[in-house]
C-alpha cells in the first residue's frame, strides 16, 4: 500500500470521527483536517505521529474543549505540512476581498 493510501486510509478515519463530535467548530475542522489530507503523501513518521494529535483533539472535542483542540488541528497540519488556508472570514474587519 503506498503511502497516498495511508493518508486516505487517515483522512477517512476522520471523517468517521465526525459524528462523535460534540461542537460544530470540530465538526468542521475535523472536516478541513481529512480534506486537507488526501492526496498527501505522508511517512511512516508522519503518520504515527499524527494519529495521536488527531485522537487528542477529538477527545477535547468531546469534552466541549474546543479551543485545546484547535492547537491539536494545527500541530496535525503541522507535522502533515499542510497549512490551512485564510479565509476572508478571518481577517481584521475592513482588509477583507470585496465582493
Amino acid at each position: 500500500m503506498g503511502q497516498p493510501a495511508g493518508a486516505a486510509r487517515l483522512a477517512g478515519l476522520v471523517g468517521l470521527a465526525l459524528a462523535e463530535t460534540a461542537g460544530a467548530d470540530c465538526r468542521l475542522e475535523l472536516e478541513l483536517l481529512g480534506r486537507d489530507l488526501k492526496g498527501v503523501a505522508l511517512t511512516e513518521v508522519q503518520r504515527l505521529t499524527l494519529a495521536p494529535l488527531v485522537d487528542d483533539a477529538i477527545k477535547r472535542c468531546r469534552l466541549g474543549r474546543e479551543r485545546e483542540a484547535e492547537a491539536y488541528f494545527q500541530k496535525a497540519r503541522a507535522v502533515a505540512g499542510i497549512q490551512r488556508p485564510a479565509d476572508d472570514l478571518d481577517e481584521p474587519s475592513g482588509q477583507g476581498n470585496p465582493r
